[in-house]
């Protein structure tokens, strides 16, 4: 007669072991998620969003074999098509402000402009139309979305004095009289700073350049 058969405590331990549940599967996983979006976007807002967008994504998939390695995917994802929508909106703002004649033959003030050389003449009118002080704040308020308190701190500038640096900005255009001589190294930089913040998030580069500039 055989004897009795024993299990192995491995395998035992493997049968009771814990498995949590799907939303603490990914509640364990919040912080590093919102961490890695934060980092890629630069706006702790804007991440919970992402994150928010990756947990229906991942409850929505089947069959994922690696949660942590999943996640990570999908947020680095959505963090580029987040970045990517940005530029457009950004880009195409500066685009919306420059008159027909100033574009190419067949070009539309809404027009997207994908690269340094077409936004080259959509910054050269603003620079001859904006005193340093005016396109910082426009830029900033307009392109990127600050509040004139966020304006204020990277200009180290008043909140007050940001407004009516708008305000008065808005007008110039409106006039649409030039006012200054565009140095070409300045464009240059200016649209090189621009599109990385805008493609990439760095905006303390751009912030340092404008804030330089009203300073000179």
């Amino acid at each position: 007669m055989s004897g009795p058969v024993l299990e192995h405590p491995q395998q035992h331990e493997r049968e009771h072991e814990y498995v949590p549940a799907p939303d603490e599967q990914f509640e364990r996983q919040r912080p590093r998620l919102l961490a890695l979006a934060s980092r890629r976007v630069g706006s702790a807002e804007e991440a919970e969003d992402i994150v928010s967008e990756a947990w229906l994504r991942w409850s929505a998939a089947t069959d994922v074999e690696n949660h942590a390695a999943f996640l990570a995917t999908v947020v680095s994802r959505l963090c580029v098509d987040h970045l990517k929508s940005a530029h457009t909106r950004r880009v195409s703002y500066v685009g919306a402000l420059v008159p027909e004649e100033v574009l190419p033959v067949g070009g539309e003030p809404h027009e997207l402009v994908g690269d340094e050389d077409e936004l080259h003449g959509r910054m050269t009118w603003l620079l001859e139309r904006l005193s340093p002080a005016e396109r910082a704040v426009l830029l900033l308020r307009r392109a990127f979305d600050y509040s004139h308190r966020e304006i204020a701190a990277a200009l180290g500038i008043s909140e007050a004095y940001s407004r009516k640096l708008y305000g008065r900005a808005c007008d110039r255009l409106t006039a649409d009289r030039s006012r200054f001589t565009v140095a070409p190294t300045e464009r240059t930089e200016l649209t090189r700073r621009f599109l990385a913040a805008s493609r990439g998030g760095e905006l303390k580069p751009l912030e340092d350049l404008l804030a330089a500039a009203m300073a000179a």
